[in-house]
């Protein structure tokens, strides 16, 4: 490992987040986040890991990845974001309930883009925290995706898409990813015929 990565790791480890690229997490990621992750618990992990996943295997991005509690720990939450590495360039927000986090986030960070991913939990079924990231006020804009899975992978993908306008790696990676999914209705074509079969009568 080198000494500047080194650097990064202790500096991050800092912070209380967790580097992951494709090489690994941790310690045994590689290269500076692009992206933050965060989310107000480590129940919105296994949600908030297809947003992680797709970032670090389909497009070769760095992320760093938080806990950050508005509702119980606001102080960390503020300390957290004010003192984001200088490379993280997008941040993506998952919120249930009231949905602050992706909020306090914008209004934190004038600098960075915020991409919210409302969770699909509690009464509503993540309704109340799509209504609350849609209905910020003027001034302190969050970019809302799908509620659940969906919302998930494609913060991840609109992330790529902000990085892309200066990176032209990524920007192959997005067409490459493209391709991808029409090969995919291609593919599923070609069955099609007997697929259809099995519900004749």
């Amino acid at each position: 490992m080198s000494e500047d990565q080194k650097a990064v790791l202790a500096a991050i480890s800092q912070e209380h987040g967790v580097l992951v690229s494709p090489e690994g997490v941790g310690a045994s990621a590689k290269g500076e986040p692009k992206v933050l992750i965060t989310m107000g618990s480590d129940s919105d992990l296994p949600l908030m890991m297809k947003a992680v996943d797709t970032l670090r295997y389909e497009f070769g991005i760095p992320c760093l990845v938080q806990i950050n509690s508005v509702h119980r720990d606001l102080r960390t939450v503020v300390q957290h974001i004010d003192n984001l590495p200088d490379s993280v360039q997008v941040v993506i927000a998952c919120a249930g309930g009231a949905a602050h986090l992706p909020g306090n986030i914008a209004d934190l960070r004038a600098d960075l883009p915020v991409i919210g991913v409302p969770r699909d939990l509690g009464a509503l079924k993540g309704v109340d925290a799509l209504l609350s990231m849609v209905q910020m006020p003027e001034g302190a804009p969050v970019a809302v995706m799908a509620i659940g899975d969906a919302g998930a992978v494609n913060a991840a993908i609109h992330a790529a898409k902000e990085l892309a306008i200066g990176e032209p790696a990524i920007k192959q990676r997005l067409h490459a990813y493209a391709e991808k999914r029409k090969q995919r209705v291609a593919t599923q074509n070609q069955t099609l015929e007997s697929r259809l079969s099995t519900y004749s009568k």
